[in-house]
């Protein structure tokens, strides 16, 4: 049930979530009755829908922790679990005190670009991508309003070549260490 009342100049609209024997209220503020009263319309809709609008107000770092540790720890090996448990530190430092429900694709790609000013492509691109199996699986959940993982872009520094050839002295070095088997 969503309730509207008048706070001076505004008007505060709550919406009343019960689940699994708790009670939780979602609440916000507007200029205008009209808003408000459209607001309140959206939620009871989503609510409706089966949408989790409690676990909305969940931090970003903590969704990712625990999508980490519950959802991929069984699902891949533990060399790339490792790999996942390094960008837990990432996000952390990325998105702190940013909650779901403020998520969208423009804070996403601020802030990834941000990281991207000192890091390579590659590095970028992979942490992209587990960022967007996050994000599927928070609008699975409801938890987000919509997918907008596929319109991040990785972008980063174009690190040099570094190939490097060996020169003849330390090629015929190299051969005289080796044995002749190989």
């Amino acid at each position: 049930m969503a309730t509207i009342t008048k706070r001076g100049n505004s008007y505060r609209a709550t919406v009343s979530l019960y689940k699994k024997g708790k009670y939780k209220r979602e609440t916000k503020t507007f200029s205008n009755r009209k808003d408000a009263e459209l607001w309140t319309l959206e939620m009871e809709l989503e609510k409706g829908r089966g949408k989790n609008i409690a676990e909305r107000s969940t931090l970003f770092p903590d969704f990712y922790r625990n999508w980490v540790h519950t959802v991929k720890k069984t699902d891949v090996r533990e060399a790339t679990f490792i790999n996942y448990k390094r960008t837990l530190v990432i996000v952390d430092d990325l998105f702190d005190g940013i909650q779901l429900k403020h998520l969208d694709d423009l804070i996403m790609q601020k802030k990834i670009d941000q990281y991207a000013e000192t890091h390579s492509k590659k590095t970028v691109k992979e942490l992209v991508l587990k960022i967007r199996g996050s994000l599927k699986y928070a609008y699975a959940r409801g938890l987000i309003s919509n997918d907008f993982g596929h319109l991040l872009k990785s972008k980063g520094q174009e690190q040099p070549k570094r190939n490097i050839p060996l020169s003849i002295t330390k090629l015929k070095k190299t051969q005289t260490i080796l044995p002749k088997s190989y």
